[in-house]
């Protein structure tokens, strides 16, 4: 393991993101991470407790992606405009969702799509063969502050992880990506927003979604092992019957 610093505590890795995620997989749990970032003095990245897992047990953990989509509620386009919004598109690079998964697709594979709704609970932004292709294109999962669909087959994915503020079946009612690959604000916990950057990671499970920043992301890694390996030997211990007086003589208070 190659290790190198950018400041006096800050530890960064030789590894992939593939590596980074199955290593937090592994030792990962949301209050070690939690713990990991108040000890470097980050308190501010919890997010709202509307996130939640499509079920028990998911474990949500890569490189963030941010999204932002609009409410788009307007009229039938007529021939003309709709020809005119194609021809703009293809200036721009594509459709939308093609500029999106495109970016999925040339970066490192681990990447979480993390989705600003723009507080529009009215349509499902993401279904399953959207993830189908994604997850094709390398992306480990979604952060949706909004609705997402097709559930069914998405829990029928080998390893999908999907937190979001609900589900609902309708795809219609008017929504477009706005914004790829640039901050986002997701609703936060202990902070009304939480600023999500390109390049942070995200880690969720049964307690709740988080965000780890950028540069801190091989640090907090680090410092969960550390954690993970101490409470295994607390645990073999308590198992092993430790009086009371000796355990919070020898670990203090749990």
């Amino acid at each position: 393991m190659t290790e190198s610093k950018t400041g006096p505590d800050i530890r960064h890795l030789e590894i992939t993101d593939l590596e980074r995620i199955a290593r937090y997989r592994r030792a990962g749990y949301g209050g070690a991470v939690s713990d990991a970032l108040n000890s470097l003095g980050v308190r501010d990245t919890v997010l709202s407790a509307r996130f939640v897992a499509l079920r028990q047990g998911m474990q949500l953990v890569g490189r963030a992606l941010p999204v932002k989509v609009h409410s788009v509620v307007e009229r039938e386009l007529t021939p003309e405009e709709r020809a005119a919004r194609e021809r703009r598109w293809e200036a721009e690079g594509g459709h939308p969702q093609k500029r999106m998964m495109k970016a999925v697709a040339d970066a490192e594979p681990g990447v979480v799509i993390c989705f600003d709704c723009g507080g529009d609970m009215q349509p499902a932004v993401f279904g399953e063969m959207s993830c189908q292709i994604a997850y094709a294109h390398g992306c480990r999962g979604l952060l949706v502050a909004g609705m997402v669909r097709d559930t069914q087959y998405i829990l029928k994915m080998p390893d999908f992880p999907v937190f979001s503020f609900g589900t609902r079946p309708n795809a219609f009612g008017g929504w477009i990506i706005i914004e790829v690959n640039q901050p986002i604000y997701l609703p936060g916990h202990l902070t009304h927003y939480v600023k999500v950057f390109p390049g942070d990671f995200v880690f969720a499970d049964n307690d709740g979604a988080q965000i780890i920043p950028r540069d801190l992301v091989d640090e907090v890694l680090l410092r969960v092992e550390a954690t993970f390996e101490k409470e295994n030997a607390e645990r073999e211990a308590l198992a092993a019957g430790m009086p009371i007086d000796e355990v919070y003589r020898v670990y203090g208070v749990l």
